[in-house]
Formats: structure tokens, sequence, C-alpha cells
């Protein structure tokens, strides 16, 4: 605690400005650490996180009728908190560690392409929320962790919820600028490039080969393999032309930067570190690493100082950050871009491979200017038709 007069007055002005909840925090766990032995109720009890789980998992196991259904649950939550986040003892849980779930549990928890459906989130949020609260109860986490759990809210009778996110033109730009400037063709750079210019599925492109891509003719064939399968098997074949300067780095990186590497089957893998093929979390990584705006020269829209943001200053943070994105969210942002520029669905749904349906559904989000813009020649040549009844 502070016992000079100006750290005391300190204090007070950044008490005044709005602080953070991480200042809060802090503060509040000095005044605990102060005054524990004067109140030992205050005082969080540590118990091994392994411990706690299991036995949540066994109370709630005898209180529920479907346990298939609640280990899965169960087990995707100790996943995230003992092997995702490392906790060992319960007083190592951060509300940031909290927070997180959500996002973890919707993106970075499946091995498919498609973001968790926002009701089977919610449920797992519950489920969720009720283990923090049973912390909670037991005085192995303060109280205010229950405000860091956030439940999606579905609207069921106007159909499930949207995800909502995309990276936008403007970071997808200064990412691939910075690229080509700093990183250029390395496989964090080529892995960018493919995913801002054609929106793949995170496994499509992981199970890219390198006899995939014809340098003569700047295509990219996505081809079925039952070790990297396509979503939709051989239905998802098909050939995609490389644009701009994204050809020739791609012929760079295969040239002077691939490692020679093959996979498990014996096929050299497109992208590649070394050691085979790259994983779909390392390419999850490599999205959020450089969609953050702080690391291609745009600065922090969120008023961080990146000198002390944990997502700013190490890559395996860089989730953390309010605005880096998964690869899903690119290609949301992809498609939605091409159809601010007037292409058509057929076309997107030759290159991405996705229904007009599907598009129109959870990938093409335009914001209300876009959706105005895409529209006025259509009402500006109306109203230029001399025959209109509304403009005599």
């Amino acid at each position: 605690m502070p016992d000079h007069p100006d750290d005391v007055a300190i204090l007070k002005e950044r008490l005044s400005e709005d602080p953070t909840d991480e200042f809060l925090e802090q503060i509040a766990s000095t005044v605990v650490d102060e005054i524990a032995d004067s109140f030992p109720e205050l005082s969080l009890k540590s118990k091994a996180m392994d411990e706690v789980l299991q036995a949540f998992r066994e109370r709630k196991l005898e209180a529920v009728d479907s346990t298939d259904q609640y280990e899965r649950k169960l087990d995707y939550m100790q996943t995230y908190i003992v092997e995702e986040v490392g906790i060992d003892t319960t007083d190592e849980l951060t509300s940031e560690d909290v927070e997180r779930y959500r996002q973890w549990r919707k993106y970075d928890s499946l091995v498919r392409d498609e973001p968790l459906t926002d009701n089977t989130l919610k449920d797992d949020m519950y489920l969720f929320r009720e283990f923090i609260r049973h912390l909670i109860e037991h005085r192995m986490v303060p109280a205010r962790f229950e405000k860091a759990v956030e439940i999606p809210d579905v609207d069921n009778d106007a159909g499930e919820g949207v995800d909502e996110k995309l990276l936008d033109p403007e970071i997808a730009n200064a990412a691939l600028d910075y690229l080509r400037k700093f990183e250029y063709a390395s496989v964090e750079h080529v892995a960018m490039e493919l995913m801002c210019q054609s929106g793949p599925r995170k496994s499509g492109l992981v199970g890219r080969d390198v006899g995939d891509f014809d340098e003569t003719d700047n295509v990219l064939t996505y081809a079925h393999h039952e070790a990297t399968q396509l979503k939709n098997n051989q239905q998802s074949e098909r050939e995609i032309t490389l644009y701009g300067e994204t050809p020739e780095i791609l012929q760079d990186y295969l040239t002077t930067q691939r490692p020679p590497a093959v996979d498990a089957d014996g096929r050299e893998p497109l992208l590649t570190k070394g050691n085979g093929r790259i994983s779909p979390s390392m390419l999850q990584k490599i999205a959020y690493m450089w969609t953050r705006p702080c690391e291609v020269g745009l600065g922090c829209p969120h008023d961080r100082d990146s000198e002390e943001c944990e997502a700013a200053q190490q890559n395996n943070a860089a989730f953390k950050c309010p605005s880096s994105r998964a690869p899903h969210h690119i290609r949301t942002g992809y498609i939605t871009d091409q159809k601010n520029r007037g292409v058509s669905s057929d076309a997107i749904e030759q290159r991405c491979d996705v229904t007009p349906r599907v598009q129109d559904q959870h990938y093409d989000l335009p914001d209300s200017t876009e959706e105005r813009e895409r529209f006025e020649d259509e009402f500006r040549n109306a109203d230029d038709d001399p025959n209109s009844g509304f403009n005599h």
C-alpha cells in the first residue's frame, strides 16, 4: 500500500480516470495481501486445479441424466484450463483466462473450420459459469471472475446468432505490406497472403502440397485427400487463380525459404517450418499474430501501452488482442470485401467453396454504409430513367 503522500495522490488520480479492470484487480490483490493476516476470511484458498476439476466433474455428473453430453463439455473445460492455459493451482487462474474461454471454445478448440454455433456455445458457457461460481463459493477465486463469463444472447425465434467478427481490409492490407517488407516469403508471410487473397478454410489451406501450385498459370489446386480432407470431400475440389504479387511471393518462398520437408504420408506440404505439415493451430496462431494492428504499424485502437500489453509483447498471447482475428474471420472479411466490390455469389462459391445461401447467412457481413453503397448505382440508374414517374 502507498505510504507516501505523492503516491496517494497518484493513486487517487488513477482511480478518477476510469481505471482498467487490470488496475483495479492489482489494487484489490494488494489490499487483500496487506490485511489477510487480520481477516483470514478474505484470503483465497489455493488448491490443485486437477483435484478441483475432478470434484466438480463428479458432482455434476451425479446431478444430470445425459452424462455423455456433460462428459464432453467437461473435457473441453479441463483441456482449456489445464493444457491450454497451464493452470496448476486455483490461485493461478486470472480473470483474463476466464474471459478468453468463450473465444477458445468457439474457435480454437475445434478441428473443423466453422466455429461452434452460438446455441451450443451458450450451453457450454452456462456450465463454465457454474464452475466459476463453484470456485467463488469455495473462496478459490475472487467474486468478480463471474462477470468475465460472457454467455451468448441467442434469439431462437430468429435463428441462431451469427458471428459478426471479420478482418477489416485496412488491417489486412497493412499486414501484407508489413510482411512483404520485413518477413518476405517466410511461411507466415505466405500463409497470410493466401488467407487474405482467397479466404480459404483453415484445413483446406493446411492440406495444400507443393505440387498443388502451378507457377506457370499461377493456379493453386485444392485436392481432396483422406489424410487432409476438404469440407465437402471431392465436391470441394477446385482451382483458384492467384493475382498480384502473391504468385511471385509463393515462388520465392518455394525457391529460397521453404525447408525440405515431407509429412507422415510422404507428401510435400506447401506450408511447413521444416518438421512436417503445419498444424491448424499453428495457422490459427499466425492469423492472430499478424492481425494485431500494433504489430503491422497501425497503432493500438484500444489505447493500450504496447510495452505493458501481453498481447503485444508475446506472440503466443496475440489472441488476447481484441482486434486480432482467426482464419475464419479472415475468410469472412475476404468474402464480405469481395461482395462489396461487386463480385458475384457464384464466383465466390467457386473460389471459396461456399454456397450463396451460406454466404448470405454467415460470411457476407457488410456494415450499413457498405450495404447502401452496394445498391447506389441501381437506384441512381433508375433515377436517371426519364420515364420514372417519381422523378418528374
